[in-house]
């Protein structure tokens, strides 16, 4: 297995109609990918209520598809107690960092999973100060991805122009991305969202300094 996604990042991929391409464009075509047994229904069940502009029909679709193909993922009664130790971490230090986040981080942990794709940035920033108790976190340094990071990926391997149309035609799913390409505007150049994303990837980083690197 060559990743585990989150279910924010399953969400926010089909809602734009790109989930497919977002995943491959970082972990490769053809590459196995894990996604938790749980996210078949909580994902599916955020899409179709979300108030997404082009309706939640086609986004579920692809959604379906793609798990089809996933690799689906229950944690061992090792990895659960592993989960449990970092949400009761989580919960001493007052951080965000809730159960779906914690089984993918042990999981990666545990199964050795090359990259973490999360678009949750508050647990992100949670296991970056975990890291003071719970010195297994550093495992995480060098495969975890944000949201952001993959979209700037696709941008490099695909037409700029059909990403933007695909983030500004649901405006509401990440206002940060939203943001990133001018969706306000009529238009928006490519050197000006290139400029957004690594702005914001570069406020992920600084938030998670050890887990990311320098």
């Amino acid at each position: 297995m060559r990743a585990v996604v989150d279910n924010d990042i399953l969400s926010k991929g089909a809602s734009y109609r790109l989930l497919p391409h977002l995943v491959t464009c970082e972990v490769g075509d053809g590459e196995r990918i894990g996604i938790l047994g749980a996210a078949r229904f909580v994902v599916a069940k955020k899409i179709s209520k979300a108030r997404l502009r082009n309706g939640p029909e086609a986004a579920v679709a692809q959604f379906t598809e793609f798990i089809a193909q996933a690799e689906v993922l229950e944690p061992t009664e090792a990895e659960q107690q592993f989960a449990a130790q970092l949400e009761l971490a989580a919960q001493k230090q007052a951080l965000n960092f809730h159960g779906g986040e914690s089984q993918l981080c042990a999981i990666v942990l545990t199964r050795e999973v090359p990259l973490f794709l999360t678009g949750d940035k508050q647990a992100i920033a949670a296991m970056e100060q975990m890291l003071d108790v719970e010195q297994t976190l550093v495992g995480l340094r060098g495969r975890l991805r944000c949201m952001e990071q993959l979209v700037f990926t696709l941008l490099g391997r695909s037409e700029p122009g059909s990403v933007r149309t695909a983030i500004c035609d649901e405006p509401d799913v990440d206002k940060s991305l939203s943001t990133c390409f001018s969706c306000a505007a009529a238009q928006a150049n490519d050197e000006s969202i290139i400029a957004g994303l690594e702005s914001y990837i570069g406020d992920v980083r600084r938030q998670a300094e050890r887990l990311f690197g320098a």
